[in-house]
C-alpha cells in the first residue's frame, strides 16, 4: 500500500469560514515521495518543509465519489484534513524528472492567487 495525495483547491479564502465546503476541483498527484516528503513524514527520515494547518473545527469537506457526495473531516488514515495556502504550496519543489502530470499540477498551483486555500487529501 502506498501513499497518494489529492489537492482540493477552494474557490477563495472566504470558504475557510464555511461549515460545509463542496470541493469541485481535484488534482491527484502521481505517486512521488520526493514531492510528498515536503508536505508530510513519509517514513524516510525526512522533515517536511511546507507546514500544513488543520482545517477549522467547524468545517466539513465534501467531495464527489463514485457512490455520491462524501462528507469528511479526516482522511482514510483517520488523520484530520489539513490545508495550505497557495503561497506556501508554490514553494513545492518538483524535479525535472517528475511526471508531466505532477509538473502540470505545480503549474496550476503557481497560477492560483496566493490566498487560495488548498486542502490536502492523503489516500
Amino acid at each position: 500500500m502506498g501513499l497518494d495525495l489529492t489537492l482540493l483547491p477552494l474557490r477563495g479564502p472566504q470558504q475557510m469560514g464555511d461549515t460545509s465546503v463542496l470541493c469541485h476541483d481535484r488534482l491527484s498527484f502521481d505517486r512521488d515521495y520526493e514531492i510528498f516528503g515536503q508536505l508530510t513524514d513519509v517514513g524516510e527520515g525526512n522533515k517536511p518543509t511546507i507546514k500544513a494547518n488543520s482545517i477549522p473545527p467547524q468545517m466539513w469537506v465534501e467531495t464527489y465519489e463514485d457512490e455520491g457526495i462524501k462528507r469528511r473531516r479526516d482522511d482514510k488514515y483517520g488523520t484530520e484534513l489539513t490545508f495550505v495556502y497557495a503561497e506556501r504550496l508554490k514553494k513545492l519543489k518538483v524535479s525535472d524528472d517528475a511526471s508531466a502530470k505532477n509538473k502540470a499540477i505545480k503549474a496550476f498551483v503557481e497560477a492560483l492567487p496566493n490566498d487560495t486555500p488548498i486542502l490536502l487529501l492523503w489516500r
